[in-house]
């Protein structure tokens, strides 16, 4: 059935004849008789009465109104929801991080996001790097910011976010007074090791084995889970780790923990976004892309 003969149906009743239904439409007297004429042969019932100059409803006419007026108003509600999708940012945000980002960087970015886009409910899940990916790839998650970013089928990484990692160190350790340390000597250093699928570990035995070193000689004194368990033990002076910097910018900056540079080399990862290959990203999640590189840059 076509809504604009239930349109043209609706303005003879309003209007009480076919010619002012006509002029209200903008279209000939012909053309509204046609369309009653379509809407009574799609139904089988008479539906107007024409006697005299107006037009009453018959029985069938009457039902047909009230559906009429309910579809009508329906289109009317569907063209104003579409409409606001274009414009009105809301829904439900659900986002993957690894514990770099996730720790720090994003509460605070989902924070101003949301005191922008109030309508927006945000849940954030912080995981390993290789998690992450791998509930992206299940489509469990639509997106995901994380740390070194490996190839994988059926994913897209794009840059997000450039951050250095560094050595920490209790003030009473050795090594805080050094000022700095050899990436040869840090490979012979007792070290507090994140558990394997990490970003911050996958970037450290790249460099190690860039340099030659067999990271199997490392000595890892104990594997701690993220960087929470590893700066919490650092914190309480059990040894010496490499750390997303953005982690312990504050407890650096109170004098809880030392952060030493490598010697000669930048060891840094690239925080990426990371989407699975194909599919068409929500309008909410590019928001939060383009609202969060905007804040990144302001901030730089």
């Amino acid at each position: 059935m076509d809504l604009r003969h239930l349109v043209t149906f609706l303005a003879v009743v309003d209007r009480g004849s076919f010619s002012a239904a006509a002029d209200e439409l903008g279209i000939s007297q012909p053309a509204v008789s046609a369309q009653i004429r379509s809407l009574e042969e799609r139904l089988g019932q008479r539906i107007l009465d024409r006697a005299g100059r107006r037009v009453t409803l018959t029985e069938a006419g009457r039902v047909l109104e009230a559906h009429a007026r309910r579809l009508v108003a329906l289109e009317a509600d569907l063209e104003r929801e579409i409409g606001e999708v274009g414009e009105r940012i809301a829904g439900r945000l659900v986002l993957g991080s690894s514990t770099g980002p996730g720790e720090v960087l994003l509460p605070r970015l989902l924070a101003a996001f949301r005191a922008v886009h109030p309508d927006v409910r945000v849940s954030l899940v912080v995981h390993d790097t290789q998690t992450v990916c791998d509930r992206v790839l299940d489509g469990e998650l639509e997106l995901g910011i994380v740390g070194a970013s490996r190839p994988q089928r059926g994913l897209e990484f794009t840059p997000f976010l450039r951050d250095e990692l560094v050595v920490i160190a209790p003030p009473g350790h050795p090594l805080a007074a050094a000022g700095s340390i050899r990436l040869d000597e840090l490979a012979r250093t007792p070290l507090l090791m994140q558990q394997r699928g990490s970003g911050v570990r996958a970037v450290l035995e790249e460099a190690f084995r860039v340099a030659g070193v067999r990271v199997q000689d490392v000595p890892v004194e104990m594997e701690l889970g993220l960087q929470q368990s590893v700066k919490a033990a650092v914190l309480g002076g059990l040894g010496v780790t490499v750390i997303s910097g953005l982690t312990v910018e504050q407890e650096v900056a109170d004098g809880r923990l030392v952060a030493l540079p490598i010697d000669g080399h930048e060891l840094a990862r690239d925080f990426s976004v990371v989407r699975a290959a194909g599919r068409t990203p929500t309008r909410l999640t590019v928001a939060f892309v383009d609202f969060a590189r905007g804040e990144l840059a302001d901030n730089r």
